[in-house]
């Protein structure tokens, strides 16, 4: 009986070491991206929540939501969740469903992302495996060591802290290490490196092998990929990345920044649809991969910014058929970027706007919106598109597509105009800080709402936001 008894105690002992053991190599083992997960819906956003909790600070306090598209209530998992409508985390959570699909890669993934997009402009099976195989690529790719989950990871996380500049709460989490950038891509430049210092202040992050952690610093903030497919700037949107050296040294760590940036456009309507990308269109494909191939004429090292831009530039004057040589028809080029406009039709209804503005306002937009190569680079305006993109979807401002692009062009280019000149004239007198860029945000919220108000006098504050005076 002692003998059994010593037996039984041990047997006791060694499975409550085990259990311990058990309990403490779970603890420390990085849990697997929600991307890999069988869960759907709901109980898949609630792993998603568990997994990367700062995807609720787009959900807390005060949010600086992008003023593009309409949201609406119906399935959004913010008003399941939380009782009300939460953009920014709406469209957090669709980036991440978005490379879910494009990840798994099936037939059924394609079809739910594409559900919803119109039938004229749907993304099309053969490009959506484009996408597939770059993303397994990727996960093969071994960088710096790195397994398919732990590049999966990577890729998931990059998704959650992209936007961290866009909630308040984040903000009064990073204020205490100066960190204070106006523009949300700026903030998390710099909030990537105080977390790489403490990596206690983002649990998604802290999960991170060393290697996937390197990987989001490096490609932190590079480049607004954004801005280059709309041609919101000129040659200086490729400043950091040529600077950084990175297309030359580091092609695949480039590829996995582009191919973030794909998910992250993906979901960018995820307020309005949760299921389907009502963005990533087939023409939004076309788009994304000349602006990667412009972005990769950086690889040779005896290449420049402008050389790139002219690049891209051309790419797009070619489907408007416009010419990339001709100064007019350049600044046209850059109107239709930023409108989405992709076709020689397009093209041709966007000149006949132009047309029909007086020459005076013809002449002050061509030189608001003309770049030249011996520019000084300046910061890029942020949300110019999405003015004009609201503008063209109003249904107040026709009942066609063609009425509807002819007005926003009417009533958008001259405000536009307005703005940039006089934000010329304050960095001229010194009084605006050149290193913050223009804010159309809120202008473009006005774009949805009270189109005609465009014509009104304008402010800009100290932050670079651009708002109506009297309104």
């Amino acid at each position: 009986m002692k003998k059994a008894g010593q037996i039984g105690l041990g047997i006791l002992f060694s499975g409550i070491a085990f259990t311990s053991l058990a309990l403490y190599v779970n603890a420390n083992i990085p849990p697997k991206p929600v991307v890999f997960s069988a869960l759907e819906g709901r109980a898949w956003v609630d792993e998603c929540l568990k997994l990367h909790p700062e995807v609720k600070w787009l959900a807390e306090g005060h949010v600086r939501k992008t003023e593009e598209g309409r949201a609406t209530a119906h399935g959004a998992y913010s008003e399941q969740l939380f009782g009300k409508k939460e953009i920014e985390f709406d469209r957090t959570i669709m980036t991440i469903e978005f490379l879910r699909h494009v990840l798994r890669g099936t037939y059924k993934d394609y079809e739910v992302l594409t559900a919803a997009q119109p039938r004229d402009i749907r993304l099309s099976f053969e490009s959506f495996l484009t996408l597939h195989q770059e993303g397994k690529r990727l996960l093969k790719s071994k960088w710096n060591g790195l397994s398919e989950v732990q590049m999966a990871e990577a890729m998931e996380t990059a998704l959650v802290l992209g936007d961290i500049g866009k909630s308040e709460k984040a903000r009064e989490l990073f204020k205490p290490y100066g960190i204070n950038q106006p523009d949300h891509d700026d903030f998390y430049g710099e909030a990537i490196q105080i977390i790489k210092e403490h990596p206690e202040l983002s649990p998604s992050f802290s999960h991170l092998p060393r290697a996937a952690k390197r990987l989001l610093c490096e490609i932190a903030n590079l480049a607004h990929y954004g801005h280059v497919t709309h041609l919101e700037g000129g040659p200086g949107m490729f400043n950091k990345l040529k600077k950084s050296g990175l297309p030359s040294k580091d092609p695949i760590a480039l590829s996995v920044d582009l191919f973030v940036h794909g998910c992250d456009v993906g979901g960018a309507l995820g307020h309005v649809d949760n299921r389907s990308s009502l963005v990533y269109t087939e023409p939004a494909h076309k788009a994304m991969q000349a602006m990667g191939d412009a972005v990769r004429v950086l690889s040779d090292p005896q290449t420049t910014e402008w050389d790139a831009y002219n690049s891209y530039l051309g790419v797009r004057a070619s489907w408007l058929g416009l010419s990339s040589e001709d100064r007019s028809d350049r600044v046209l080029v850059r109107i239709g970027a930023m409108l989405r406009l992709s076709t020689p039709e397009e093209g041709a209804i966007l000149r006949n706007a132009m047309l029909e503005l007086n020459g005076n306002m013809r002449d002050r937009i061509a030189a608001a919106l003309d770049i030249q190569q011996d520019d000084q680079p300046s910061r890029t305006p942020t949300y110019m598109p999405a003015v004009l993109v609201n503008l063209s979807n109003n249904p107040e401002l026709g009942d066609s597509k063609e009425i509807r692009l002819s007005n926003a062009i009417k009533i958008g280019l001259p405000f536009i105009a307005r703005v940039l000149e006089n934000h010329k004239e304050l960095l001229a007198r010194g009084e605006f800080n050149p290193n913050i860029p223009l804010n159309f945000n809120r202008i473009a919220g006005i774009a949805k709402t009270s189109p005609h108000s465009l014509d009104k006098a304008f402010s800009i504050d100290e932050e670079g936001m651009i708002d109506l005076i009297n309104i």
